[in-house]
């Protein structure tokens, strides 16, 4: 049975398609582009490639071909594998494999297989039905001068006969209100009252100069050393500092200070994170890892969904911290447990 129908369907929604034993096609998002040579414009599209290093069994290939042909996962398996072998046996007697809408196969003079994808097929499911159309050259033209602009002449206004516009006197008069109730703030709140007095009516009487000498000033002596007494405790206290004959002055000597409180923070130690998963399948049905689960929990093991990636549900069969026991667990695996069982390190 013939797997190119699945290959073709599964390109047009994922970049990877794994044949076991065989290889992986992957296809690359490519802009649209221009064809000089040829006068064309193509379309975008994603292109395809083939890696003979990809071989492990996601489980894609397989579960399309189960769901469209009804049979069981482990069978659809057993026919991939089948076919696999018949493409083998026809690139060695032929040393060409063709694969009608993906691509051609081939071996060069050094025996190396190569791929040639086939360029008719878009798998851009965005530019379904585009084709390359024509690339018609348009020919730039001089840009013509400016011509002068002519604005149209505004209607002259009507003045009445007395010569006295309402708006201008209604806009007068605003003006000079805004402008005494300005005036009026700046003096009340801004400026000193001496030097407004003598012009504004509603100002009192100037105030009078006195010079510096005729005010009355404390008798301190510069030379003097006071000892201020300084009282236990904290909060505010009158002290004397201004010396004998004055009032004791109100100061401030600061908060008590608070005995330091010892802290109940308890270490808790870290719990290592599981970063080394062993992935036993990837299912692009949330079903069909259910049923996967529960054939490793039939068989002791404790498998859980780790996350979807590409659309695949990636199974893990078991985590683990360290990488050594990790690997040895994949060895243990693949020998007759999960054969297509591989390491990932999340």
């Amino acid at each position: 049975m013939a797997i190119e129908r699945d290959i073709h369907d599964l390109l047009h929604h994922h970049d990877c398609v794994i044949v076991p034993r065989f290889g992986g096609f992957l296809a690359h998002y490519r802009p649209a582009r221009l064809d000089e040579a040829h006068r064309l414009v193509h379309p975008p599209a994603r292109e395809l490639s083939f890696n003979r290093h990809l071989v492990r069994n996601d489980g894609l290939l397989a579960d399309q071909l189960a769901r469209r042909t009804g049979a069981g996962f482990d069978e659809a398996s057993g026919r991939i594998g089948e076919e696999v072998d018949g493409w083998r046996e026809r690139i060695a007697r032929d040393r060409r494999l063709e694969l009608p809408r993906i691509g051609t196969f081939f071996t060069d003079a050094e025996g190396n297989l190569q791929f040639d994808p086939d360029r008719r097929v878009n798998y851009l499911r965005d530019a379904y039905g585009l084709r390359p159309v024509a690339a018609v050259p348009v020919p730039r033209k001089q840009a013509a001068p400016a011509s002068a602009v002519v604005r149209p002449m505004t209607r002259a206004e009507v003045v009445p006969e007395d010569g006295r516009h309402p708006m201008i006197w209604a806009a007068a008069a605003v003006a000079g209100l805004v402008f005494l109730l300005g005036a009026g703030y700046l003096v009340r709140h801004t400026w000193n009252a001496p030097q407004w007095s003598a012009v504004l009516p509603w100002r009192g009487e100037p105030a009078r100069y006195v010079e510096r000498d005729a005010m009355s000033a404390p008798d301190i002596d510069l030379d003097t050393t006071f000892h201020v007494p300084v009282p236990e405790g904290a909060g505010v206290h009158a002290l004397p500092l201004l010396g004998e004959g004055y009032a004791p002055v109100p100061v401030d000597l600061g908060e008590a200070p608070v005995a330091a409180v010892d802290s109940t923070h308890v270490a808790v130690p870290l719990v290592p994170e599981a970063r080394y998963h062993v992935i036993g399948g990837c299912f692009s049905i949330e079903d069909n890892a259910g049923r996967f689960i529960a054939d490793m929990a039939q068989r002791g093991f404790r498998a859980r969904v780790i996350d979807v990636h590409g659309g695949l549900y990636r199974v893990a069969v078991a985590s683990y911290t360290d990488r050594a026991e990790a690997v040895e667990a994949v060895t243990e695996l693949k020998q007759g447990v999960v054969e297509g069982a591989w390491l990932l390190v999340h």
